[in-house]
């Protein structure tokens, strides 16, 4: 009997007066919350850095570093800190037009924080800057290529920049024996034969040097096909499908062309310069000259005389010279 009893106690217990607990309940939470929040706690976060420098006709320029953001401390209410998002946060602007600075010092109503948060720390506090002599130059475009182009390939003509010159700005000591500027490099290595165009960026010609203007160069340029020619003979002239009593003259050249190595393997002797004078009635005939046993892919750029004077005897057929 005295185990349900107690386990009516308990229950009783609990749920005696519960509407009346649950309040009690969400005021304690409340009154805990409210308390928290008012406690002064501290935070950090952090601040874009923009910069305004001197304009060009002070003859001065900027070559120290300056931070692209600084972190500020912030002491506050807990639930002020716990309201302020970082993104939202306006960047700091810091005026470097006076050229005699040598340190920019960070105040803190430079900062735009909240009502009754206060800043604690600024890092870094300062900034150390350093100053040169501003120079100016227009500089020719060079395209950097690099690479082998593919095999029975050759780069033609020098690639074409456009614009062929640029504005650089610069410290004097830096940029006055600076004579050009050149491209990042272009891979020659697996193009096609023809004209080809590519957009560049530009190589930096020193570490505290800028562009003008800070885009790309447009680079043209062709490959073509890596030939060599060779003049081959004297060939004596050999007539076909008649007798010829004369050939004027008897030998000429030819100029061929190809790739380099196989131009260099043509053997002259297994080239025949040949004149067809089938069907041609006996008498003299200016006819052309035709080049037989030329290897696959030489190419015949001309035969030197192109034709001959064949006298054709008036009676037999066969070859003769």
């Amino acid at each position: 009997m005295s185990r349900p009893r107690q386990r009516r106690s308990l229950r009783d217990l609990v749920t005696n007066n519960l509407g009346l607990k649950l309040t009690s309940l969400v005021a304690a939470i409340v009154l805990f919350s409210i308390v928290r929040g008012a406690e002064d706690a501290q935070r950090s976060v952090f601040v874009d850095v923009v910069a305004v420098l001197p304009p060009p006709s002070s003859g001065k320029m900027l070559v120290s570093e300056l931070p692209d953001r600084v972190r500020l401390t912030l002491k506050g209410s807990r639930s002020q800190l716990n309201a302020i998002r970082p993104e939202l946060l306006q960047p700091v602007q810091i005026d470097l037009t006076d050229t005699d600075l040598r340190y920019y010092y960070f105040a803190g109503d430079e900062f735009d924080v909240p009502a009754g948060v206060t800043i604690t720390q600024v890092a870094p506090a300062s900034v150390p800057l350093q100053w040169a002599d501003r120079l100016e130059k227009r500089l020719p475009v060079q395209a950097r290529v690099e690479g082998t182009p593919p095999d029975g390939t050759v780069l033609g003509a020098p690639p074409v920049v456009e614009p062929a010159e640029v504005t650089v700005v610069g410290p004097r000591e830096e940029l006055e024996s600076v004579r050009s500027v050149r491209t990042e490099p272009i891979d020659l290595s697996g193009l096609d034969v023809g004209p080809h165009v590519r957009r560049v960026p530009l190589q930096r010609v020193c570490s505290h040097c800028r562009f003008l203007e800070e885009r790309p160069v447009e680079v043209r340029f062709e490959l073509l096909r890596d030939v060599s020619e060779r003049v081959l003979g004297p060939l004596p002239v050999l007539v076909e499908g008649a007798e010829a009593r004369a050939i004027e003259p008897s030998a000429v050249s030819a100029n061929v062309r190809g790739l380099p190595r196989e131009v260099d393997l043509i053997d002259p002797a297994r080239v025949q310069a040949v004149v067809d004078a089938s069907e041609q009635p006996p008498g003299a005939h200016v006819l052309p000259v035709n080049l037989r046993g030329l290897p696959p892919g030489i190419e015949l750029v001309g035969v030197e005389p192109a034709t001959v004077k064949v006298t054709v005897a008036a009676t037999g057929h066969g070859e003769g010279r």
